[in-house]
């Protein structure tokens, strides 16, 4: 082993062996400079890379937890399964006040379905985005239908209370409602315009620019302008 006083200047060490430096005594003050941009560059990609996984990850409706909840349905499918530029399939069910609450009778308004469950993480996640985007645009005609999956009315009702919903909540205890429109897991989101034309759906949870783009394909005015402008 090479004593300290043994190792030639401009030396590093690695372990027990002597190594040259990166940039040589001989090495020309042009391959230095190339060599230094080069670092440089690398450390700005590798930031540029950390920063943008770190706004994926914080933005992202439930950061560090699943966006989607599988379930098991009650009721077995029926009728035709959800088909975008479609009618949305009809259904008549009791909303958590007891009223009965039909598809159907909303031709005419834009019309968000979003199935849910207290008991649901992504979906107690973006419960105050949808309230902000029903509060939003309920002026201009707007209808969230949340259909709760198959969970005791009392249990709902005192999580819609403590939340402050104001958009109608649907009991579906059987799943009959989520069996038609083929859900098999929370939360799952489908967008029908004012026509009764089923024009997107999303499963997962969803973030409020996610909601805004969503609703624009179902609020947009004749010609095609976004809600808003």
């Amino acid at each position: 082993m090479l004593e300290p006083d043994s190792i030639p200047r401009g030396a590093g060490v690695i372990g027990d062996a002597p190594v040259e430096e990166a940039f040589p005594p001989n090495s020309s003050p042009a391959t230095r400079g190339r060599a230094r941009v080069l670092q440089n560059v690398a450390a700005a990609v590798i930031f540029a890379v950390v920063i943008a996984s770190l706004v994926w990850f914080f933005a992202s409706p439930s950061a560090g937890a699943e966006t989607s909840q599988a379930v098991s349905l009650k009721a077995t499918a029926s009728g035709p399964p959800p088909h975008l530029g479609k009618p949305a399939s009809d259904f008549r069910a009791a909303g958590l006040d007891g009223s009965p609450v039909e598809l159907s009778a909303y031709r005419g308004h834009p019309v968000w379905i979003t199935f849910w469950a207290t008991w649901c993480p992504p979906c107690r996640a973006e419960a105050p985005d949808i309230q902000a985007a029903y509060e939003q645009y309920k002026d201009q005609g707007l209808i969230v239908l949340a259909v709760n999956f198959a969970e005791d009315p009392a249990t709902v009702r005192d999580y819609v209370g403590r939340l402050g919903l104001t958009f109608t909540v649907v009991e579906d205890p059987t799943t009959d409602v989520a069996a038609l429109y083929r859900v098999n897991g929370l939360p799952a989101h489908f967008f029908i315009d004012s026509d009764g034309v089923l024009r997107d759906w999303k499963m997962g949870a969803l973030g409020p620019k996610t909601m805004q783009e969503e609703l624009g394909k179902i609020l947009a005015r004749p010609g095609g302008t976004p809600p808003g402008q």
